[in-house]
């Protein structure tokens, strides 16, 4: 993490209760008369505003790792009952993490309010443009936390200014759509004086630039215009901000998809990444603010780090799994599909002599249910962070450009009754950088099993692949336990290049002059031989269909073992250059950019929000019934395979979607702050 957020010994936690945060100056802030005289100060201001993004109950781990689970992304695998399955009978409002989720944005809102209602007094010896930029962040960051509280809690009380009288804690709920039209005005403000901040200037995306502020607002206004505020006329406005990004020439999608979440992992920056919340692991002896959610959300790993020589790839939870229906919905050739859902889980335990060939342990094709988030794969993290088991410097994505471009697409098509060129142009540039420029194998057909094969699950056999114009495309195959015929080939790389299917050798192929040691297994000419006497090939092969070569002839001893498995290959039609929409009406291309987002931006604490503003929430979680009994629709590119005990509690996908209800759109006002102020009413059904 760069540069801002650093002053973190300023900001304290904010006492127990709504009512106590808001008659509270915010402990740890300056004295409001002389606190911003100094541009030192006004940075630690700033620091505690943005400080409680950080906060376990946001962006560390609980929004991003619970409070985002039980829609057609995932479900939370280890329990059924809270806010992650819409069983609240225990503890519904009495809940600590909606609690505290409800308490650190009214605690940022007054550190906003306070920095806002004081700064024009006191910062007097400080230029004139920090003061107006600090201004503008304290804005937008406001309206932020209240957009926030917006989306899940509806109205909400609105605070614009500082509390210093114990009876302001009394307040009344205000409309949502007050609330947001609130939140438009703070941010278009904060736009204003943040003309200058931009994602050049700072060379960083931890602090808020003006096409950040940009994108947020075309977010926001697409909120309010969908469900339940439903102001429709703010299609446009998010529009105009979207195209407003797009015109600044400021941000581009990052060429390679897997790239952008590697930057994350490794405090790089990029022109698509517009807006994270930064996490970081220092050495010992400095102080660390390391995020919790990648060490929740990612490849289950138990492996802890002890001793200087482990090859560690990151101890992770992973508490969350996802739904068979994404990885079902991509399209085949997409490559965002095995980067976003693991095609690979971890078998390492706490040793130090694993390695990364014996330590992934790849699906099977029909193992689709048991796929976890792939986006942040601790392995890339710097070796100071792999080196923690419950903290990572993995930074997380609020606004990244490729949603810019799919809410212009949206909003475009709202505003004028179906997609225009501008909306055309926004959501084929996403779908181009999804699919390569060549047909890439996309999967196998096993013509003949053979038999013979000594590989195991844990070593499986290797797949050779040549010819076909491409190169880079690697597999594995696995036999049965019994007849030793293989019986699943399974893609570790795509490859790229390919014109025509290339030929494939199931088992290494049998080569002059190499050293060939006891068990080894080699293929020639559609036969395969186990090596039963070690040595070195000479240039004769063996071509026996029983029995035992010679040493004499071969060098090693190659002892038939039966004949070698075949197979074929099916490569993708689609590519970058062929993939691009046109054609649609207004509801083609709506249903088009929905799908779109569930691709593109899976994971990133966006789908529930979309589910519930398009009005399709409920009814979506409640779909996801069909799919546990397995189903081979036409909206689905890969069928969907019954859910099996793959995981020990077989119930937990069903609990959402039993769970559910009309209730679900808005979370539970927290039972204590409702003892506390008595204007406060509860959601319904709570």
């Amino acid at each position: 993490m760069k540069r801002i957020l650093i002053i973190l010994t300023l900001i304290a936690l904010v006492a127990t209760s709504c009512n106590k945060q808001l008659n509270t100056v915010p402990t740890g802030a300056l004295t409001p008369i002389t606190g911003y005289g100094t541009v030192k100060q006004i940075n630690a201001a700033l620091s505690g505003m943005y400080n409680n993004l950080r906060q376990s109950a946001l962006y560390s781990k609980n929004y991003t790792t619970q409070e985002m689970v039980g829609t057609d992304e995932t479900y939370y695998y280890n329990t059924n009952y809270g806010y992650n399955t819409y069983n609240y009978t225990s503890p519904g409002p009495n809940d600590g993490d909606l609690t505290s989720f409800w308490r650190a944005c009214y605690q940022s809102i007054d550190y906003c309010n306070t920095f806002l209602d004081n700064v024009d007094n006191t910062s007097g010896n400080v230029d004139a443009n920090i003061v107006r930029r600090a201004k503008g962040e304290a804005l937008f960051l406001r309206g932020y936390y209240y957009f926030l509280l917006a989306q899940w809690y509806g109205d909400v009380p609105l605070m614009l200014h500082a509390t210093t009288d114990p009876l302001q804690g009394q307040i009344e709920r205000t409309p949502v759509k007050a609330v947001y039209d609130q939140i438009i005005a703070d941010m278009t403000a904060a736009e204003g004086m943040l003309y200058d901040q931009t994602f050049a200037s700072l060379g960083y995306s931890e602090k808020i630039s003006v096409t950040a502020v940009e994108g947020i607002l075309a977010r926001v206004c697409l909120y309010a215009a969908g469900s339940p505020v439903n102001d429709t006329k703010r299609y446009a406005d998010a529009r105009g901000w979207a195209l407003k990004v797009v015109n600044s020439g400021q941000h581009s999608l990052v060429p390679s998809f897997q790239n952008v979440f590697i930057n994350e992992m490794q405090d790089a920056y990029n022109t698509e990444n517009m807006w994270e919340i930064g996490f970081n692991v220092m050495p010992a002896g400095t102080a660390s603010s390391g995020g919790q959610f990648s060490v929740f959300t990612g490849i289950g790993n138990s492996q802890i780090a002890t001793g200087a020589s482990t090859v560690y790839y990151g101890y992770d939870y992973g508490y969350v799994k996802t739904q068979a229906r994404l990885y079902c919905s991509y399209e085949p050739g997409d490559l965002r599909r095995d980067w976003t859902l693991s095609n690979y889980g971890w078998t390492v335990s706490n040793n130090n002599t694993i390695n990364a060939s014996s330590a992934r342990s790849y699906y099977l094709p029909g193992q689709i249910w048991s796929r976890q988030i792939g986006k942040w794969r601790r392995e890339y993290e710097t070796p100071l962070s792999l080196a923690q088991q419950t903290i990572s410097c993995t930074n997380f994505p609020v606004l990244r450009y490729s949603d810019v471009l799919l809410m212009l697409a949206e909003a475009d098509n709202e505003v004028n009754n179906g997609p225009t060129s501008v909306a055309y142009n926004a959501i084929n540039q996403v779908r181009a950088r999804a699919y390569s420029s060549t047909p890439i194998i996309y999967s196998f057909n096993i013509t003949s099993n053979g038999s013979g094969y000594t590989s195991t699950s844990t070593a499986p056999a290797t797949v050779t692949i040549t010819g076909g114009g491409g190169s880079g495309a690697t597999a594995i195959a696995y036999p049965t336990t019994i007849s030793k015929a293989i019986s699943q080939i399974i893609i570790v790389n795509a490859g790229s290049g390919y014109t025509s299917a290339p030929t494939v050798i199931i088992g290494t192929p049998w080569a002059a002059g190499t050293a060939y040691t006891v068990n080894a297994q080699v293929v020639n000419a559609g036969k395969l031989y186990t090596v039963t006497t070690a040595g070195t090939s000479t240039s004769t092969a063996p071509t026996q269909t029983s029995g035992a070569s010679s040493a004499a002839t071969t060098g090693a001893v190659f002892t038939y073992a039966g004949l070698a498995a075949t197979a074929t290959v099916n490569l993708t039609t689609t590519t970058s250059a062929n993939c691009q929409l046109s054609g649609l009406n207004k509801d083609q291309f709506r249903q088009a950019v929905q799908k779109e987002r569930y691709l593109e931006l899976a994971f990133e604490s966006l789908r529930k929000p979309d589910l519930k503003r398009w009005g399709i929430f409920v009814q979506t979680v409640q779909s996801l019934a069909t799919d546990l009994a397995g189903t081979s629709a036409s909206q689905y590119y890969t069928p969907i395979p019954a859910y099996t005990t793959e995981f020990t509690d077989p119930s937990i996908p069903t609990a959402p979607i039993q769970g559910i209800s009309n209730r679900d759109l808005l979370w539970p006002i927290p039972s204590y702050d409702l003892q506390y102020n008595f204007k406060l009413t509860q959601n319904p059904g709570y």
